[in-house]
């Protein structure tokens, strides 16, 4: 940490410093502490600025990073440092293999598309068969149905009542054979007719009883046979026919719900293809970067530099590294690190001054716009490993006077903290703690230096602000009496001399 206090000593300082000196010739007594080693205690307006180096770099940067899945090979890269428009090619990446995976992807989809052709072409004619078969199966069934019914109610009675008509011209039949039977024996017994006309008749009756027993025998076959096992083919085409529907119905079913899981397969098979196309082509679109908006072509992330050497022709890219950084250079920043004791001086907002050595004479204005609530700790690549905390500040500069500043170098920020006018103050090293309390030692009249306890106020790394135990005019020892006479007897351990005079302490004059 750097914290410089500057000074400004308004007032009567004229006469060559005589506020701030005394010369030894107008003391009543000869002093014996030399004038080098004394400050004469002055009042004036005290400006405290916090000064500290950081980095110049935009307010907002556009970050672009890998977006195409498993990364590439750079074969085309821009220079860094180069201003570019929105929408410039920046950097390729080597498309073959994404290009190849396209090229078979196209033909897949072709083949697919053609296999889904043909699968909806079977599903509209196997839906064309399915209706016809069902159709058909349906026909059989009202068939089997009408049949059964029309031998059930119409053939069977009908076949029954015939049976028994011819039963009963049997009977009829038999019945006047057997009377003509019996005439004709009555007759050939009185000699009317005779033997061969009797024996016809008799021929004749016996044709009669056998055609009537004919007739009962055939009403008894169909009654016990004919109609029960015609029922029987009736009711089993019937049931047939039932399940033959059925059995078309299902499938029909069956083997359409197979057709039409080819046809949502080669769906399903033609929008993944179409999906992976779509993503290769967006992938070989991510393998060329262009510039989102204007600025200066930046490798890397400036906060990760240790990326920056794959950066160039034949490096390897991965998906999600930022590979450039392109900063908007119409508002530009400085971010220093504050120390974590002079954090709590910071106010957003505060005004500052920024100097460049890449721009000699240019002096800019900002602003604190952001105070770090966390300290970031030991910057672990500095090599630095105290434990000393800093926190990030990042101060906003109003305008760049129309020059094109370059992000990445180094700046001097002058925070300004506070001004306080028309105060008394002393170097800080005229002041010491004992136990929480301040001293000083103020040289007296008769040129012997006298320890008083003194009050602070604002402190700075130069100066101390007094509020009470010093006056105007007063001249305070530049160091403690105390503290020198240890350090001459270290000095004479050390040296193996007498004594060490403390004219010779690395003092140095705090005042004008």
């Amino acid at each position: 940490m750097k914290t410089i206090i500057v000074i400004m000593i308004v007032g009567a300082l004229g006469g060559g410093g005589t506020l701030l000196y005394r010369s030894a010739s107008d003391s009543t007594s000869q002093s014996s502490v030399p004038d080098g080693l004394l400050h004469t205690a002055g009042r004036g307006k005290l400006t405290v600025v916090i000064t500290e180096n950081g980095t110049l770099m935009a307010k907002n940067s556009e970050k672009i990073t890998c977006k195409a899945k498993g990364g590439g090979t750079i074969t085309e890269l821009i220079e860094e440092g180069t201003s570019v428009e929105e929408g410039e090619v920046l950097c390729r990446l080597d498309t073959t293999d994404l290009e190849q995976e396209q090229q078979k992807l196209e033909l897949d989809i072709v083949k697919t598309e053609a296999d889904l052709d043909t699968a909806k072409t079977e599903l509209e004619i196997q839906e064309s068969d399915n209706v016809a078969t069902v159709a058909k199966a349906r026909i059989t069934l009202t068939k089997a149905e009408n049949q059964l019914e029309r031998y059930k109610d119409g053939d069977a009675p009908k076949e029954r009542r015939t049976l028994k008509i011819a039963i009963k011209e049997a009977e009829i039949r038999h019945s006047r054979a057997e009377k003509k039977y019996a005439d004709s024996k009555m007759l050939y017994e009185k000699d009317y007719i005779n033997k061969s006309q009797l024996e016809q008749d008799d021929i004749d009756f016996e044709r009669a009883k056998i055609e009537l027993e004919g007739a009962n025998r055939d009403l008894e076959i169909c009654d016990k046979y004919t109609y029960p096992m015609t029922m029987t083919d009736k009711e089993l085409a019937l049931s047939d026919a039932k399940r033959g529907l059925d059995n078309s119905e299902k499938r029909a079913k069956s083997t359409l719900r197979q057709k039409e899981v080819a046809v949502e397969s080669n769906e399903a098979r033609l929008v993944s293809l179409t999906s992976k196309l779509e993503k290769v082509k967006e992938n070989i679109e991510y393998l060329t970067l262009k510039a989102p908006q204007p600025g200066i072509v930046i490798y890397g992330d400036p906060s990760a530099p240790w990326y920056r050497q794959n950066i160039k022709v034949g490096g390897r890219i991965w998906s999600g590294i930022t590979v450039f950084t392109i900063p908007d250079l119409r508002v530009m920043q400085v971010q220093v690190k504050i120390h974590e004791a002079d954090i709590n001086k910071l106010e957003e907002e505060q005004t500052a001054t920024v100097t460049m050595d890449t721009y000699p004479g240019l002096l800019l204005k900002g602003k604190v716009t952001k105070i770090a609530t966390i300290a970031g700790g030991t910057d672990p690549w500095s090599g630095n490993d105290d434990e000393v905390k800093r926190f990030t500040v990042d101060v906003t500069l109003d305008s760049t006077d129309g020059e094109t500043l370059k992000p990445g170098i180094s700046a001097k920020v002058e925070i300004f903290i506070a001004e306080h006018e028309d105060v008394l103050f002393i170097p800080l090293q005229c002041i010491y703690a004992e136990e929480g309390v301040y001293y000083a030692h103020v040289l007296g009249d008769d040129g012997k230096p006298t320890r008083v306890e003194v009050k602070p106020g604002a402190s700075n790394d130069s100066y101390w602000q007094i509020l009470e135990g010093i006056e105007e005019g007063d001249r305070v020892l530049l160091y403690s009496p105390a503290l020198a006479a240890a350090a001459g007897k270290i000095e004479e351990s050390e040296e193996g001399q007498a004594a060490a005079s403390p004219a010779t302490m690395p003092m140095q004059n705090g005042g004008g």
